[in-house]
């Protein structure tokens, strides 16, 4: 057998390594928008229950009241998050029609957009007038800021490793890749945009 068949023999065709790759997305969505839901139930339901008024427990000798932000900043994240999806899809676009300056353009905002959303939600994570421990509301405060951190963070990762690519036209001959990102970003958006909804249920 020559170097050449031995290699080939090892080379998989792009279409098999992307049917592996969705179904893994997949698999880490499903974990995903399970742990996402429960989350939200949790928040609904402690506020529902109010148990001892530690929802949003009132001043005592010890520490402050728990006074909740508002939902706005999670709706600002939100509205980047959406943006980025958006260009991300534009990109994709490029990429079907072969338009190569359009997937990295599109790629490359998305990319920006990501890292904007991920800073801003720190930013309103640093400035929440409460810590984790004052009552129930802040502490699903910070679970739902904080898997939206996670969520940022990874589409910030990915987002860039797909613009670089782009960038050097790896996706010239095919656009599979492309594809499974956009569903990343589309849940991604989709999980911001619940959070933001629950937030604004004080």
């Amino acid at each position: 057998m020559s170097v050449e068949t031995h290699a080939q023999s090892h080379h998989e065709h792009p279409d098999v390594v992307g049917s592996r790759n969705r179904l893994g997305l997949i698999l880490l969505l499903v974990a995903d928008i399970s742990f996402a839901l429960a989350v939200l139930f949790v928040y609904f339901y402690l506020k529902g229950q109010n148990v001892n008024d530690m929802w949003l427990p009132k001043a005592s000798d010890t520490q402050d009241a728990t006074v909740p932000v508002s939902s706005m900043g999670a709706w600002y994240v939100t509205i980047i998050a959406a943006l980025g999806l958006l260009f991300h899809r534009y990109g994709l676009a490029g990429a079907k029609a072969r338009n190569q300056t359009q997937l990295v353009l599109g790629s490359g905002v998305a990319f920006v957009a990501s890292l904007a959303a991920l800073i801003y939600q720190g930013i309103q994570m640093n400035n929440a007038p409460f810590t984790i421990t004052m009552g129930a509301y802040a502490s699903c405060y910070y679970l739902i800021a904080g898997l939206n951190m996670v969520h940022l963070f990874l589409t910030v990762f990915v987002s860039l490793g797909n613009w670089n690519r782009s960038r050097l036209g790896i996706y010239s001959a095919d656009h599979w890749h492309v594809e499974i990102v956009k569903v990343w970003w589309t849940w991604m958006t989709i999980s911001s945009l619940l959070g933001a909804f629950a937030l604004s249920f004080t």
